[in-house]
């Protein structure tokens, strides 16, 4: 009978692990906070030399 007790336990304590384990874990596709892709688009154009020609004159 309390294999059964024992087995349920186990089993919560795997279901709360691998809950703790998805939330930590960070695929990189989201970026914290605030983010600015104008600023990052005319940085990495600057890194390559090349000239912005979709702001508007």
């Amino acid at each position: 009978m309390e294999w059964i007790f024992i087995s349920v336990a186990v089993a919560i304590i795997a279901l709360a692990a691998i809950f703790v384990i998805a939330a930590n874990s960070n695929d990189g596709a989201t970026v914290p906070g605030h983010f600015d892709f104008d600023k990052y688009k005319s940085q990495e154009l600057s890194k390559r030399g090349l000239f912005d020609k979709t702001k508007w004159r």
